[in-house]
């Protein structure tokens, strides 16, 4: 069990005074951030800058007769707080009545809690940091003689408490810690010049990837891309892979997300109980996996978080509702008011080298612009990558356009690859997505 730190524990009991004194006519909901960390940054096989961070936030939410408002505050002394909840309340004695508004009235969190596998502290010495961003930036130029200049390394470290609590019970505290090393170099070949990058994160330090393959890994994606051509506009199998996969989930998770429904802003409105992927495909959200990056036992309400089948054999279980749009749609609080671990997966046996499953085709490697139409599922947007035939990549291309419409890319879903990306909430693998039209020459 994690027990709050003394910083939390002393702001919890100054929260708590001033609840005893707050007027019963008010809702109230304090939320509690604290955060420590450092940033090491190198360059040119130097040290650039070292960054340390120690921030404290706390943000309030007064509901006073179904209006709301908000105030937040960096200063958490007595009085500060004390005026940050009267501003609130102000707030929200002048806004609008909206009879869906309020705290939530049940499955939210009463207690502190155990471990949930995301909180590793540990003691690195400058150094050693240093000495690990420098050689992280060193094995990219010792990759490739092609990678001719660099935008740097960057190392990052935090830990984190997060305390929600409201003046109808509810408490909830957990900590975490977030690691992360990255590299941006520059690739150069006669007149031609690109920039790529790759980096990890985890929840515990030990399981970061070693620093030489992070810069090794950043210059072969940038050597690779080097002497790009242009390529006749065609419709054709494409390949997303992890990295570019998670935008699309992504896109499935905002038509879904409850605030889109109730606003009727989503080309998913309809779809609850429906098939919109193929039958092999499952995705379902877990709040409660260890060293993961979206892992937490509550929403930004309060609300426990669970664990759900979103796509079940193709088919649309649920929506993902937070407290105040599930009042709009009168529907049962899914735990919502954040998405934690989504995992992507497939009932078929996944495949490792996807291009070997088609003839030919491109694999999508970087999407540029925000060319998704929530509203209609539109899509359209500029990218770069490669074209394969015959289960090799012959080369890159440049200049393109990923033109279709999410219901179709769903629906034309092929296959869902072994190489599943676990650096961020959402975790797929490579997705191979037939008749998708890009544009070129």
């Amino acid at each position: 069990m994690s027990s709050l730190s003394g910083k939390a524990s002393t702001y919890k009991n100054q929260i708590l005074k001033i609840l005893s004194k707050t007027s019963k006519d008010i809702q109230a909901s304090f939320h509690l951030n604290i955060s420590n960390g450092l940033t090491v940054n190198c360059r040119s096989g130097e040290l650039e800058n070292i960054e340390n961070q120690n921030d404290t936030g706390l943000s309030i939410e007064v509901f006073y007769n179904n209006r709301k408002g908000t105030a937040s505050t960096n200063d958490l002394s007595l009085d500060s707080i004390e005026k940050t909840l009267s501003k609130a309340s102000n707030i929200a004695k002048h806004t609008q009545a909206d009879s869906c508004q309020g705290l939530p009235s049940e499955s939210y969190i009463k207690e502190e809690s155990g471990n949930l596998g995301i909180y590793f502290p540990v003691d690195i010495k400058m150094d050693e940091i240093i000495e690990l961003t420098k050689s992280c930036e060193a094995a990219a130029f010792e990759k490739d003689d092609r990678i001719k200049n660099s935008e740097g390394s960057s190392f990052t470290k935090s830990e984190n408490e997060t305390m929600l609590l409201n003046s109808e019970g509810l408490f909830g505290y957990y900590k975490s810690t977030h690691y992360s090393l990255s590299c941006i170099v520059l690739a150069n070949e006669g007149d031609s010049m690109e920039r790529d990058y790759w980096y990890s994160s985890t929840r515990e330090f030990n399981k970061l990837e070693h620093a030489r393959e992070v810069g090794q890994r950043a210059a072969s994606r940038a050597s690779s891309r080097l002497n790009a051509k242009p390529i006749s506009s065609r419709v054709c199998p494409v390949i997303f892979p992890p990295e570019v996969a998670t935008s699309l989930i992504g896109n499935l998770l905002s038509g879904i997300n409850g605030h889109s429904i109730y606003k009727k802003s989503s080309f998913l409105i309809d779809s609850l109980g429906k098939d919109i992927f193929p039958e092999f495909v499952c995705i379902t959200e877990n709040p409660n996996i260890p060293n993961a990056m979206g892992s937490r036992p509550f929403d930004d309400d309060g609300v426990l978080t669970q664990k759900k089948n979103i796509i079940e054999k193709g088919r649309l279980m649920t929506f993902l509702l937070d407290t105040y749009s599930a009042r709009k749609l009168n529907e049962k609080c899914t735990g919502n008011g954040v998405i934690t671990n989504i995992t992507v997966e497939s009932k078929k046996n996944k495949n490792a080298n996807l291009i070997k499953m088609v003839d030919e085709g491109i694999i999508i490697t970087e999407m540029m612009g925000s060319g998704a139409n929530l509203l209609t599922g539109d899509y359209s947007r500029g990218a770069f990558g490669f074209y394969f035939k015959d289960g090799e990549i012959k080369y890159p291309v440049t200049g393109i356009t990923v033109a279709s419409n999410l219901t179709q890319m769903f629906n034309n879903i092929l296959e869902i690859g072994s190489d599943v990306d676990f650096r961020g909430n959402i975790r797929t693998g490579s997705i191979l997505v037939d008749n998708v039209t890009i544009g070129g020459t």
